[in-house]
Parts: C-alpha cells; structure tokens; sequence
C-alpha cells in the first residue's frame, strides 16, 4: 500500500479567468485485489466515463487512489481464457460507506461498472445524459404474452455492458462502436409477441425486432456511424467491433455464438453436446435439414443421403466471408486426419435472422454432407483430393465477393481430436475487416518543449489524409497539424507529428484518418502531462483567496493544514489551459492543492485575506 506525500511548488502568472462551475472533490479510495493460485494470469484497468484511465494492475494489488464521483468501468483480462479463478477486485472508501467487489467469472476478458456519488449525469440509471463521446439511447423490450421466459443482452467486444429480461424500458450509453444483441427464449419458441426497440432517447428509431422463433439469435448494431462491422467478429479489449477472423481456437455449439474463421482454420472436437441451444431442426425438416434419395438428390447433385440427419451432434458452429469470387472449395480432416464421421451443414448467412431460420427449418442448405466415409476428409471438391470419398464431397460453390455463410460441422463419432478446415478453388476467403487503414499503433510522448506524436500502418485502402487532433477535457478537440496518407498500399508506413504549443497540464491527442471520400475515422486517446515551466505555476502567491493555475485541473481539492478539505469554486479557461481556484471562505493559512489527474503532483498555496 503507498500513500502520496506533499511536495511544494511556487510560482507567479496572470491569465484570464473563465466561466465558474462547482467543482467535484474526490474521495480516498483502497483498492485490493486478493491472490489466487492464477494470479499470473490477471490483469486489469479501470477508466472513467471519459475514457481516462486511473490504475492499472495485477493480482496481488493494494494500493490508495483518490477517485472523483463519475463513472467507472473495470475491464478485466485473463491470459488463460477462463476467467479468475481465485482473485477479486474490491475498491473501498476510508470512511466506511462504500464497498464494492467483482470478479472476472470466465472467458479471457469482461467488464463491470460501478458508480461513486449520487445523482451522477454519466449513470444511466438517471435518464440525465450520457457522458462526452457517448450517446443517451432508449432500449425498450415489450411483454409480449411470455415474459417470463425472454432473456438479452448488450455485447461490446464479448463483454456483456447490459442484460435483462421482459418487460425493460430505460437507457443506454453507447459510445460509436459495433454492439451484439443475443436474444434468448427459455421455452425455445420465439418471443411470442415481444418486441425490443433501440431509439434515440425521446426521438428516431435505431434498430427494432423481435426473436421470431426459436430460442437464441444475434442482431448486429452499429452505433455513431461506426463501419466495418464483421458479425459476430471476436474482437478483443479496445477493438470497435468485427475483427481480424480466426485461424486456430475453439468454435462454440450455437450459431448465435458463431465465430468468423480464416484460411486454414484448425480446431478441436470433444464430445461437446450440442451447447446451449439445439438449432437443428429434425432430419426431414423442410427446408433447414431435408432428406435426399436416388428419387429426390440434393439440388447441386450427388446422391447424398440427407444433410444431419442425426441432429446437432457435440456441434461447432463457424463463418466465413468471400473476399475475392470464383469457385469455392474446402474439406474438413482431408490427409488422412479425419478419424470419425465429420457430417455438416452449410447455409448463406442473410443478416440478423439467420440462425432463428434455421432453427425454425425455413432456410435451405447452399450444402451439406452426410458422411459415407469416416476417412479421407469431407467437404466441396471437383476433384477428390487424395484418399477421399466421393460420398463425403459435395461440388464446389460458385460465390461472389463479400458472400458470407455459416456451417455446423457434426462430430457424429464422439471423437476428441483437432480437425484442419482448409479452403481452396478460385475463391479466396477474407481473413479480416476491409478498413481503411490497419493501424498498429498510435502514440504521443514529451520530447524537450515539443510533444512528439508517431503512427505506423500496415495497409491503407483509399486514404486521403491524417490529422492530429488535441483535447485538454476529451470533449473539445483542435487539429494540431495533417499529413498526406498513402492512398492504397499494402505496405508498411510511419508518420511523425510535433506539438509544438502544449497546453500546460494533460494533454489528450488522437489520430483522425480521412478517405478520399471524405469519411473519417478517429483512434482512442493517449494523455501526454506537460509541466508549466516552474516560475509560472500559480499566481498571485500570497493571495486573498482567489488563484490562477497554469494548467487545466479536471477535478481539484483544497486541503488546509489539518488535511482537511476547504470548499472552493473552479472555472477553466480551455483555450489558455489555465484554472480559476476559488475559496468560499479565505482564511490566512497554508493549503494544499491536489488534482487526481496528474497523478500525484499537488501545489503549495498562501492566503491572505
């Protein structure tokens, strides 16, 4: 545990006073996270609502923080990806009125909020506004006639942000990104009648629907104009939605959960079950899961039995998206890996929907395979590769760019084993979001009196130009300086851009990437502290009351010799980056003047009335 010390600093400077506002103190604060047999494996951090990070830890953790009412969001990260096993995070206030704890339950990442102070504007619950960079959004689920049975919830990234049930009615704050909604139906039938509706907080609809049948489905929203969404897309922390698709890993047993796969894709079969939901319909079920005979062959050919006619057998649900059109290909366990009957089942994926389709048996296969062979793989081929059956290859598919489609592969056997799906023919398979650029970092630093901001790209596609924009409170951003993008390249670039008029205190910088379209794009803020000179710090030193702080001072306390808080009154000038510090009631003394967010720097105040 660490407690901060009081340094002095003294200076002398006149600036211009702006507006006053009351200010918000902040409150002493322990953090603990305990120790566990995984506490390797931990880490996390905790931002507020304007995406300000305060600590950043592991396990074991103890340490003091000085936290300011608001909104705050902890996200939690397990480098075994299933969640903390032993650990908690508890944060606690020194006077015995506020405790809360959580935990990461499972999975590699998530998110949990808590709230410090009352009538707070970022809290949702309030129906008061949404903080900067956010939208206040309406959600709203109706009864219908089962509501006992109706389940949601709101994913960004994998993390559930919200969750409820029927009937629902209040807001969301949802900064411009790529959200999952999973509708659920306990009884497996749809929602009977139910209805859920996102629309902006007394104003237009966003998206609405209802879970037609069936009993789970995904519904992809996207927020503030945000594009290149890949549904459902893994994503990770910090990625705005969609995401590079996968080659390796654990595809999961329902389709709401299908995960987007890459070329080659390897992954493991286990006698699963069939998750949570069992989608497919029962063999003979028209047209999701038909039947097929010498009399009635499947429609692209063959003389295949059927498509799963045993049902979802311990399944794994995957899509994938054609990049480039042509013939496509593939086969699952070819090169003598198969060990087992791989039977599967393929459709075209048609927007939200898709799954409750199939569910319901209304959509048709593009193709499937009820393997006549437990050897030589199984799949779409002209021509057999070598070792297989033709009675476990169906022709190859021609597909057009940007076609998607998903299949539940069947591990019929029980087997436990890995299992390569390698695509192949005239079409390719897209491995990744289509962006406008692929940004491997962004960063900002002090260098001498300058800030030094520095980017590097591994591809660009129709990139017009790069801004570099400043903020001093994350809300108001000024555009520093541009430089010529690449236009379209695959190849690596780096850029270099100075500051050379840093605002004294935090610093906010992002990266803005225009098209030649002219739409843009902004990646996630990085803080630079740039210290005022010395001799120029506050003014007038001694005083009557009343200061001047060259810096922006986000959420400053005044403490007097006794360490006690002294009530004051704050206004900021943004465009000088300078405070205004008033006491409501000046007496002759020694004070301290403390800001959270530079993280340990207070100043030595004098007044005398």
């Amino acid at each position: 545990m660490f407690r901060v010390s009081f340094p002095a600093i003294i200076a002398l400077i006149l600036l211009s006073i702006g507006p006053t506002h009351q200010a918000q103190a902040c409150q002493w604060y322990t953090i603990t996270v305990t120790d566990g047999a995984t506490a390797s494996e931990v880490s996390w951090n905790l931002i507020d609502q304007n995406g300000v990070t305060w600590a950043i830890g592991g396990a074991p953790y103890d340490a003091d923080i000085c936290l300011p009412d608001g909104c705050y969001t902890l996200q939690m990260f397990d480098s075994g990806g299933n969640g903390w096993q032993y650990e908690d995070w508890i944060i606690e206030d020194w006077i015995g009125e506020f405790d809360w704890d959580t935990n990461l339950p499972d999975g590699p990442h998530g998110a949990d909020t808590f709230v410090l102070g009352d009538n707070q504007p970022c809290d949702p619950a309030n129906n008061t506004g949404c903080p900067p960079g956010s939208q206040t959004l309406q959600f709203i689920v109706t009864s219908g006639s089962a509501p006992a049975q109706i389940g949601w919830d709101v994913a960004l990234n994998g993390a559930v942000i919200a969750n409820g049930g029927a009937p629902y009615n209040d807001t969301l704050c949802l900064a411009p990104g790529c959200y999952v909604l999973h509708l659920s139906d306990a009884a497996a039938n749809g929602w009977n009648g139910a209805t859920y509706t996102l629309k902006y907080f007394g104003g237009a609809t966003l998206f609405t629907g209802t879970l037609a049948a069936g009993a789970a489905d995904s519904v992809l929203m996207s927020i503030g104009g945000a594009t290149g969404c890949t549904w459902p897309g893994p994503g990770g922390p910090g990625d705005p939605g969609g995401g590079m698709c996968l080659n390796s890993g654990d595809p999961p047993g329902d389709c709401p959960s299908v995960v987007c796969v890459c070329d080659p894709f390897t992954f493991p079969i286990t006698p699963s079950s069939y998750g949570t939901w069992d989608e497919i319909p029962n063999a003979g079920s028209q047209p999701s899961n038909p039947y097929y005979s010498f009399m009635n062959p499947p429609p692209w050919g063959g003389t295949d039995y059927g498509c799963l006619l045993a049902g979802e057998l311990n399944s794994s649900w995957m899509m994938f998206t054609i990049e480039t059109g042509g013939n496509l290909g593939f086969a699952f366990g070819a090169g003598g890996e198969q060990i087992g009957f791989y039977d599967w089942s393929m459709w075209a994926y048609t927007g939200p929907g898709t799954c409750a389709a199939i569910s319901s048996g209304s959509l048709a296969p593009v193709r499937c395979d009820w393997n006549a062979a437990p050897w030589g793989g199984t799949g779409l081929a002209n021509t057999l590769p070598p070792g297989g059956d033709p009675g476990n290859y169906g022709p190859m598919l021609p597909v057009n760019a940007g076609d998607q489609f998903i299949i539940c592969f069947s591990n019929w056997s029980y087997v436990t084993t890995n299992v390569t799906l390698d695509f192949f023919g005239t079409a390719t398979i897209q491995c990744g979001m289509i962006l406008p650029i692929e940004l491997l970092s962004f960063d900002a630093w002090r260098e001498n009196d300058l800030v030094h901001t520095h980017w590097a790209t591994a591809s660009e596609r129709d990139n017009d130009h790069f801004e570099v924009e400043r903020s001093v409170d994350l809300i108001d951003w000024h555009t520093i300086g541009s430089l010529a993008g690449a236009g379209t390249s695959q190849a690596m670039h780096e850029y270099d851009l100075f500051d050379e008029a840093p605002l004294p205190g935090w610093n906010y910088f992002r990266l803005k990437q225009v098209d030649l379209d002219g739409s843009a794009s902004w990646s996630e803020a990085v803080p630079v502290w740039f210290d005022p000179p010395p001799d120029v710090l506050v003014y007038p030193q001694p005083s009557t009351g009343e200061f001047q702080v060259m810096a922006i001072l986000r959420a400053p306390v005044l403490l007097n010799a006794m360490g006690q808080r002294v009530p004051i009154e704050v206004g900021h000038d943004l465009e000088h980056g300078s405070t205004r510090i008033r006491l409501k009631e000046p007496a002759a003394g020694t004070y301290v003047l403390m800001d959270p967010d530079t993280k340990g720097r207070f100043r030595l105040l004098i007044v005398e009335p």
